[in-house]
C-alpha cells in the first residue's frame, strides 16, 4: 500500500511541475510577443530586457525538464505520457506558438541589424572625413600663419 501512496505522491509532483512548466511557457509566449513588438518599434532597450527575462525563464524550464525526467524515471510506465493529457497538449501548443513568434521576430532583428550596420558605416565614413578635414585644417592653418608672418 505504501508503494502505491509513494507513486501517487510522485505523480502529483509530476503534475504540479507540468502545470508550472505550462504557466512559464505561457509567460514565455507573452514575452516572445513583447519582443516582436519592441523590435517593430525599434525599442532595443526593451528587447534586451525581454531577452534577459526569457533567458531566466529558459533556465527554469530546463530545471523543470530535468525534474520531469527524473520523476518519470522513478515512476516508470505509470508516467508514460498520454496523448489525451491536456497539460502536455497545451505545453506542445505553447512551444509551437513560441517558435512561430520567434520565426516572425528573427527577420525583423536581421533587418534591424542590417540597417544599423549601414548607419554605422555612414558614421564611420563621416568620422574619417571629419578627422581628415581637421588634419588638413591644421596643416593649412599653420601654412597660413607662416605666410602672414
Amino acid at each position: 500500500m505504501s508503494h502505491v501512496l509513494a507513486i501517487e505522491a510522485q505523480a502529483d509532483s509530476l503534475i504540479e511541475i507540468l502545470a508550472d512548466q505550462c504557466t512559464d511557457l505561457e509567460t514565455l509566449l507573452a514575452l516572445a510577443r513583447s519582443e516582436t513588438a519592441a523590435v517593430e518599434q525599434g525599442d532595443f532597450g526593451e528587447v534586451i530586457r525581454v531577452v534577459s527575462e526569457r533567458a531566466a525563464l529558459g533556465e527554469r524550464l530546463e530545471s523543470y525538464h530535468r525534474q520531469i525526467s527524473e520523476l518519470r524515471g522513478r515512476l516508470g510506465d505509470a508516467a508514460a505520457p498520454s496523448s489525451h493529457d491536456a497539460v502536455t497538449a497545451r505545453s506542445i501548443e505553447l512551444v509551437v506558438e513560441i517558435q512561430a513568434q520567434d520565426a516572425r521576430t528573427r527577420p525583423l532583428l536581421l533587418a534591424a541589424r542590417g540597417e544599423l550596420s549601414g548607419e554605422n558605416a555612414k558614421v564611420n565614413r563621416a568620422r574619417r572625413g571629419v578627422v581628415a578635414y581637421l588634419r588638413d585644417g591644421r596643416h593649412t592653418a599653420s601654412t597660413a600663419c607662416d605666410r602672414v608672418a
